[in-house]
């Protein structure tokens, strides 16, 4: 989703895992908007030829990919996966077979995603795009709440003050926060930041995770007077990304690029790393008791963290559900509120879990493939409604409109 960092490993092959900041994979909006303006062929393109030094590297990765497809819970993810390995070597027959083994109906969209650019226009292709939006259609429950003129602001979060009934934006273009009433009556909370990402009201301050060259940091922030009191900076390879702040005040971050989640203990002077490996690590939520952390990392999907044992499981969910791609992650009354985009059809997925909370029982999806939806990443919950950002329109570079904020009933 950004414009700066680089976030994931490298394929060893092709080095095709170039996502950005928060998302897991390109988006390729123009290309959606275009492949139906492509006129359609009967022929696959010709394959890739790989040489002598990338054909084991190949087929390595091919037996990594199988082995993770065998022992998954998120069989679709795995597949999509294999499909993807098979596209980034130019195998095209061999991508096709493995589309062709992918359950629609998870929300998999492969027509959001460039590393398929050259089927675009082949009948085969275009007959799973087709199916791929069949299978998800719109669905909406939300209304506009305001907009935020500044359409360049290229807010990847949001928190909210409820004293000050005042909501939060943090820049990744311009490195700064905006704070904006419930009117869009918009003014600088804070600049001289790099880019920043997840954010969060605790008390009277604002947590901020600020990325810039060789360091990321957390930042705190008095909301009074603006001014910042302390930051809690990791030198290194990082990528804040997203933050959890429990009822004690003990703040638990993602760090995507390292595959780590930090925590910060009331009064400490220095973020710890906890015990686990998350690859990935994005969207980060917790319970209300403070036990058990939630964290969206790939190809689990979902882990969960017991934080009194420090034990780390992939979450229990039904066979149907796919949890890649989740982007804000939030705990809600029982559930979990998640946004999923990247090569998902974007959507807002409401989680209901277990009564122990460790596992999903059953999930709904109250909104999805909204057309205001350009950039759809994160939101924030004020009291029973989910307020989320619609377009935040990070992969433009020009035209840009005011940023709809949507509000959907919980």
């Amino acid at each position: 989703m950004m414009l700066i960092v680089a976030r994931v490993p490298e394929h060893p092959v092709t080095k095709y895992f170039r996502p950005r900041v928060l998302r897991y994979f390109a988006r390729g909006f123009a290309w959606v908007v275009m492949i139906g303006a492509v006129p359609v062929s009967a022929q696959l393109p010709a394959s890739g030829t790989l040489s002598d030094r990338d054909w084991p590297l190949f087929r390595a990765e091919v037996a990594r990919v199988e082995k993770l497809l065998s022992s998954t819970p998120d069989k679709a993810t795995m597949t999509y996966e294999m499909a993807r390995t098979w596209a980034f070597a130019k195998q095209w027959p061999e991508a096709m077979d493995w589309l062709r083994k992918l359950d629609l109906s998870s929300g998999i969209d492969p027509s959001r995603d460039s590393v398929f650019a050259d089927l675009r226009g082949t009948r085969e292709f275009q007959a799973i795009a087709d199916a791929a939006r069949a299978a998800t259609p719109p669905v909406s429950h939300s209304r506009a709440a305001f907009q935020v003129p500044e359409g360049d602001l290229v807010p990847e979060n949001l928190a909210y003050d409820p004293r000050e009934r005042r909501f939060y934006f943090g820049s990744m273009r311009k490195g700064m926060v905006l704070r904006c009433s419930r009117a869009g009556v918009c003014d600088t909370f804070a600049d001289g930041l790099g880019v920043v990402l997840g954010l969060k009201v605790f008390g009277g301050g604002l947590w901020v995770l600020d990325n810039k060259d060789r360091e990321s940091a957390l930042v705190h922030y008095d909301l009074a007077s603006r001014q910042s009191i302390r930051r809690y900076p990791v030198t290194g390879a990082h990528n804040f990304n997203d933050l959890a702040i429990a009822r004690s005040g003990e703040i638990y971050l993602t760090d995507t690029r390292a595959g780590v989640v930090w925590n910060l203990k009331p009064g400490a002077t220095e973020l710890i790393r906890i015990p686990g490996k998350f690859d990935r690590a994005n969207g980060i939520a917790i319970s209300p008791d403070g036990r058990l952390l939630y964290v969206s990392a790939f190809p689990e999907g979902l882990l969960t963290v017991d934080l009194k044992t420090n034990t780390v499981q992939t979450i229990p969910r039904p066979d149907s559900l796919c949890l890649a791609t989740i982007d804000g992650l939030y705990f809600h009354k029982g559930s979990l509120i998640a946004i999923q985009n990247a090569f998902l059809s974007p959507r807002v997925v409401r989680l209901h879990l277990t009564p122990d909370l460790h596992g999903i029982d059953r999930f709904e999806v109250p909104e999805r493939r909204n057309p205001l939806f350009d950039g759809v990443t994160t939101g924030v919950i004020v009291g029973n409604e989910f307020f989320y950002m619609a377009n935040i329109q990070d992969e433009k570079k020009t035209g840009y409109i005011p940023i709809t904020i949507l509000k959907l009933p919980l």
